[in-house]
């Protein structure tokens, strides 16, 4: 299925943002996730920023658009539910050509919400991924049949707790498990930690699957702008970088 690499970009500083993009497919990034506020690990970003975007996007490449209006645990109640249908269909009309959301209750997935939410991207012809709001959930491997039944594309997971801040290859072995319980049925984009040195490890569990990496901070330089040399690492590594920090 080949190596698809999904970068994360910061939309606060629109200053390096437009530059940062087309790097990013220059590359070799298949798609880009826009977010704003990555210090509260990702926030909806501006109607400018997303416009700005979508109008440089390559034909074959993707924007994919945060859809969160505030740092919370997830959970989502009516009016915030109202917000982000708002915030998907202005995602559409702006060019975007996916959103990325997620919803839990209790510990598992807001059915209620995750249904209303893809059933309003997918009218709006936009690719759906639920994202790490997927590794607050008690039981991931019995959420991933839930999410196949909504309709949602991809699934963007650390393979362990959100909060655990150990290696993403600590939680190798659950990500296999993941990708195995997902089937090809709905894509496994694995996320949250992604380097050039654990890359090497990462890719082989993705080989002939309908898997895919997510990289944020391994892709920039101190003053935040995309490094192309950073992501030709990320899509061929070598194993001589490999760490188990």
């Amino acid at each position: 299925m080949g190596k698809k690499l999904e970068i994360c970009l910061n939309s606060d500083n629109e200053t390096h943002l437009t530059d940062n993009v087309k790097n990013a497919f220059i590359a070799g990034a298949s798609r880009i996730e826009l977010c704003s506020s990555m210090h509260q690990d990702g926030l909806t970003p501006s109607d400018s920023a997303i416009s700005n975007c979508a109008k440089i996007i390559p034909n074959n490449g993707e924007l994919l658009i945060m859809i969160r209006p505030i740092a919370n645990d997830f959970s989502v109640d009516a009016p915030l539910l109202k917000k982000m249908l708002n915030q998907i269909e202005k995602a559409a009309e702006l060019g975007a050509n996916g959103v990325v959301f997620g919803a839990i209750k209790e510990a598992e997935i807001d059915v209620a919400a995750t249904r209303i939410l893809a059933s309003t991207a997918q009218k709006n012809n936009l690719k759906t991924t639920f994202h790490r709001a997927f590794d607050c959930i008690a039981e991931p491997l019995n959420a991933i049949p839930t999410l196949i039944d909504l309709g949602i594309d991809r699934v963007l997971t650390n393979g362990a707790h959100y909060n655990d801040e150990q290696n993403i290859l600590h939680g190798i072995e659950s990500l296999r498990r993941i990708i195995k319980r997902a089937n090809n049925q709905i894509e496994v984009v694995i996320g949250g930690g992604v380097n050039p040195q654990n890359a090497a490890e990462l890719w082989p569990i993705c080989e002939g699957k309908l898997s895919s990496l997510h990289a944020y901070s391994a892709v920039l330089n101190d003053q935040g702008r995309v490094m192309p040399q950073y992501i030709s690492q990320l899509l061929n590594p070598s194993f001589e970088q490999l760490t188990y920090d």
